[in-house]
């Protein structure tokens, strides 16, 4: 009966101390819910060095944000302009150029979102395609198709509560090939620039407070 009783009691004790336990700060603060998700789309421009030559990408974002703090979503790019590495000199028509897309996901983390300049955290993965074509042939070349990921960090600026105007830089790191063709140029490493403009909901509570 006495070790029953100081079993109890030591349950009781053990409840009593996680009860007075402060509850663990979180990056959502507990309150995860419908009110505190938001969907944005991000149109914008990316600058940079594909095989060796300067180009650039019309880039599209499409996303949720968790407490206007983190962000998933994915992304497609297009590049702009056709390109003609060196490489190509003597070997390839004159018509032969590069085109290029990329596409991917995202996860994004925003510091004090709330005020007015801010900074964010984007973390880019995905795939990046390079293929010869060639403007007199019927068909093209074959493609290389690569994996990359790219970290970077974004100054961002509320135009509004639902535009953010958004710029900074970048690293494109290549990863793994899943696709080889011979002759088709390796995209390589590079620094970016991006800037674009996020519009949407950022955080439903918004809504509330209007």
């Amino acid at each position: 009966m006495k070790k029953t009783f100081l079993f109890i009691a030591f349950i009781s004790l053990s409840l009593t101390s996680l009860k007075a336990q402060d509850n663990p700060e979180t990056l959502f603060d507990g309150k995860l819910s419908f009110s505190n998700l938001g969907v944005f789309v991000d149109p914008g421009f990316q600058a940079t060095r594909v095989a060796g030559e300067n180009t650039g990408y019309f880039l599209f974002r499409g996303g949720v944000t968790f407490g206007d703090k983190l962000s998933l979503g994915g992304f497609y790019g297009q590049m702009v302009n056709d390109i003609r590495p060196a490489s190509f000199e003597n070997i390839l028509p004159a018509g032969a150029h590069v085109d290029s897309y990329q596409a991917g996901g995202f996860i994004e983390y925003t510091l004090q979102a709330s005020k007015m300049v801010h900074l964010t955290f984007p973390l880019a993965f995905g795939l990046m395609e390079l293929e010869i074509d060639d403007d007199g042939r019927d068909f093209d070349y074959e493609e290389t198709k690569t994996f990359f990921v790219e970290p970077g960090t974004q100054v961002e600026v509320n135009l509004h509560r639902f535009a953010r105007l958004h710029a900074g830089v970048g690293y494109r790191v290549m990863a793994g090939s899943i696709e080889d063709f011979p002759g088709v140029p390796e995209a390589g490493n590079a620094l970016t620039f991006q800037i674009g403009l996020k519009m949407g909901v950022f955080n439903f509570n918004q809504l509330k407070n209007r």
